[in-house]
């Protein structure tokens, strides 16, 4: 979801982009308070070797051609395959190879 930059109205935008949910997960401390202002459930989910499994790591290296499924579920790894997951990421990220 695209960040808009307007924490006022960032809830609702959410809510208009995504299927109906009750659960926000997140360990963003202004998404945190934003979606409990506005009475979701919150739930935060430990960080396990977070200098190791890193979310900007793994993008990095997809969008660099560098291997990254070491760094995720083999399971998740599969699914980003499947859906072309590579490719995707280098198509929003204006890069200019997006072969995978």
């Amino acid at each position: 979801i695209e960040d808009i930059r307007r924490n006022s109205v960032w809830v609702s935008h959410v809510i208009s982009m995504t299927p109906p949910f009750k659960v926000v997960y997140s360990n963003n401390p202004l998404v945190i308070r934003l979606f409990e202002e506005a009475g979701f459930e919150v739930r935060q989910s430990p960080l396990f070797k977070r200098e190791r499994y890193s979310g900007t790591e793994i993008r990095r290296r997809m969008l660099d051609g560098e291997e990254w499924e070491s760094l995720v579920p083999t399971s998740t790894a599969e699914v980003i395959r499947e859906i072309g997951g590579v490719k995707r990421l280098k198509i929003i990220s204006g890069g200019d190879n997006v072969e995978e």
